[in-house]
């Protein structure tokens, strides 16, 4: 008797009868429930007039040192005497759900199993099918957000990413950054037209649509414009970064097309002295080391176009940072722009036109400090999700994992 211990079963309202092994080497422990009467499905009242027992439900409960755990009820039916016909309920306990195989903390437990897991995976630690997988997931977690548990939006970030290689499939995220840190997300849109974003923006209740104060977004028509119509007078905040991404490229551009150029021009021994610049290219000043500040310097004495460029490129960067207004912004990006094209760069016309076309929702950035970064930190790890899943194509079920790596040890926990 000094190899046993006792181990809680942990189901309220219980009483243990036997306890024995199957022939399959699995434990079989049958309880009877300790709770008296129940609630008429009819009239609700209160019934307490035993009538007997339905037959034995087989549950499947938290396996003990890996031996599948099973747990046998017959569940007690109570007459009701108020009811014509004296019809018979029965009674209901709260640690399993009608219908269901398995007790509420083996399906919390199986679905923390899924957790930065896959739904194969997940049935095979489990010896379940994925489709039983499946199931808990539509018990257990909702398809669609819940703004009855909002009190309040603040800000919104929409983003696209693509479901497929390629940059196909695009899907809609839309998420919430919260107080507390974090990100919350409140939907997965099955595409990026401005129809289907309007479409969502509208479906908020009337009430919560109108807290929301600002949105985040890239430089995408029909994001801005759903926006503008559905919630004018929430502020659109271009992301500072999608900006960057633009005219980081444009330098990028001009140093490709440099280089090219020097390559025919010069002996292949001078070139040489200036290969392996892109990464330290890329750099700002103050992230240089010693070494790549004398190849960037080199560079620039046969490239003044490359030079230009890059400080072209670090001067914006820094206007970024400086604590402007939203007036004094424009000033500085329009003072920048005259300067770029004073130096005939063609590489940067794009990225003008750009700047033209966004200038109010780009300088709205220096009214807050707002950016989509909490976007961009989110978008990796549905990347992480897609690629682990080998592709997660129903947006449903797209929204149903993200909710559970995002909040399933908070749902599904011990505590």
């Amino acid at each position: 008797m000094d190899n046993i211990i006792q181990v809680p079963l942990n189901l309220p309202d219980v009483r243990v009868l036997s306890t024995q092994r199957t022939e399959q080497g699995h434990w079989l422990i049958r309880v009877e429930s300790t709770l008296e009467g129940t609630r008429c499905h009819r009239c609700g009242r209160e019934i307490r007039d035993l009538h007997g027992v339905d037959a034995a439900v087989g549950l499947r409960h938290l396996p003990l040192f890996d031996v599948p755990v099973f747990v046998e009820i017959r569940p007690k039916r109570y007459r009701c005497p108020y009811c014509a016909g004296n019809p018979t309920t029965t009674q209901r306990c709260e640690w399993y759900e009608p219908r269901s195989p398995n007790t509420n903390a083996y399906e919390q437990w199986a679905l923390r199993m899924l957790i930065n897991s896959t739904v194969a995976d997940a049935a095979r630690k489990l010896g379940v099918s994925e489709e039983t997988i499946d199931g808990l997931l539509d018990r257990w977690i909702e398809r669609a957000v819940d703004w009855d548990a909002w009190e309040r939006l603040g800000v919104l970030g929409l983003d696209e990413i693509a479901l497929k290689r390629g940059h196909r499939d695009f899907v809609t995220l839309v998420t919430v950054p919260l107080e507390e840190g974090g990100v919350e997300i409140v939907a997965v849109l099955a595409d990026r037209k401005k129809e289907t974003v309007a479409a969502f923006l509208r479906a908020i209740p009337e009430p919560l649509r109108r807290t929301i104060e600002r949105t985040c977004t890239d430089m995408y028509e029909g994001f801005a414009n759903a926006i503008t119509e559905e919630i004018p007078w929430a502020e659109i905040v271009i992301d500072r970064f999608h900006v960057a991404r633009v005219y980081r490229d444009c330098a990028d551009t001009v140093r490709k097309k440099e280089l090219k150029r020097l390559q025919r021009a010069l002996p292949k021994a001078e070139y040489a002295q200036i290969t392996g610049a892109m990464w330290p290219f890329r750099k700002r000043p103050g992230d240089l080391k010693p070494e790549e500040r004398e190849l960037l310097e080199r560079l620039f004495r046969y490239s003044p176009k490359i030079e230009a460029a890059y400080h072209l490129r670090e001067d914006l960067t820094d206007l970024f940072d400086r604590d402007y207004t939203k007036a004094g912004a424009k000033r500085a990006i329009r003072a920048w722009c005259k300067r770029v094209r004073q130096s005939g760069l063609a590489e940067f016309e794009r990225f003008l036109g750009t700047i033209e076309r966004w200038m109010e929702e780009i300088t709205n950035y220096f009214m807050g400090r707002q950016t989509s970064g909490f976007v961009e930190g989110f978008n990796n790890r549905v990347k992480v999700l897609k690629r682990r899943c080998y592709g997660i194509f129903n947006v449903e079920s797209l929204f149903q994992r993200l909710t559970l790596d995002l909040h399933g040890y908070q749902l599904f926990g011990h505590t």
